[in-house]
């Protein structure tokens, strides 16, 4: 398994080195390059019952997760915060995880190529930062599939691969300049020997981790603010992984509100 995500790996980083040479996939989308990208930020704000990131429970009570994300051409920055709401872990009313991710990505046809790295703080908490390298690919269709490897480069100097299914069906429009979708998705996810053991402790080897069904209902109105209701619920996939979290599946649900500029 490992040999095959080190092959996925570097046939991605291959994929994006050709894109950006002069000539490549990028350099020949002439119409592109006429138009200047234009500048897009989203903010949101999502409650959710649970925090629970790879199926490993970081609160179980609610939070409070703001988000803003910045894009221009295939460049994408984004910060993601994580706040206690009550005092399950004895930290209420403060941020316990900050995410900083910068992203690019490039399109061949109805493929995208993301390349990325994400750096997780945790303020008001004992546990050190640490840093992801990712790359991924998805191909826009009916249902999108993808996948994306991620790589620690700090602590558990891990791997964890997800693939995912993604499906979004528009429902009639019953109000003028609102418009509704049915969405939904669904992923599996597997760790190496180094991962599992960081995060999962009494294990001791590659396996299978997690797996999440995400249904929602986003409202958009204007197409500028958007209201999502969702469900999720996430089960663990190898036995020693339960045993290490005492629990088999959890779920949770949300509400997040964002916005376009």
């Amino acid at each position: 398994m490992k040999k095959l995500v080190y092959s996925l790996v570097l046939a991605l980083g291959l994929l994006a080195q050709t894109a950006l040479l002069p000539g490549g996939v990028l350099a020949a989308d002439e119409a592109a390059a006429d138009k200047p990208p234009e500048w897009k930020v989203d903010a949101a704000a999502a409650y959710n019952s649970k925090y629970i990131w790879r199926g490993i429970m970081q609160v179980n009570d609610p939070v409070l997760q703001p988000s803003l994300n910045v894009n221009k051409g295939g460049f994408t920055f984004n910060v993601w915060g994580s706040w206690d709401l009550t005092n399950k872990n004895t930290r209420k009313n403060s941020f316990t995880e900050i995410d900083l991710t910068a992203e690019y990505a490039f399109s061949f046809g109805d493929f995208s190529f993301p390349v990325g790295v994400i750096h997780y703080l945790f303020p008001n908490t004992p546990y050190p930062a640490t840093t992801e390298l990712y790359a991924g690919v998805s191909y826009t269709w009916l249902v999108t599939p993808s996948i994306k490897v991620f790589k620690d480069i700090d602590e558990s100097h891990g791997i964890y691969v997800l693939a995912s299914l993604a499906y979004a069906y528009d429902l009639p429009a019953v109000v003028k300049d609102v418009t509704w979708q049915l969405t939904a998705s669904i992923s599996g996810a597997w760790g190496d020997k180094e991962n599992n053991k960081f995060y999962w402790a009494g294990t001791d080897s590659d396996s299978f981790t997690d797996s999440l069904l995400t249904i929602g209902l986003p409202i958009k109105i204007k197409e500028t603010v958007t209201i999502t209701p969702a469900y999720s619920q996430v089960w663990l996939l190898d036995s020693k992984i339960k045993d290490a979290a005492h629990y088999d599946s959890k779920n949770f649900y949300g509400l997040t509100l964002s916005v376009s500029f």
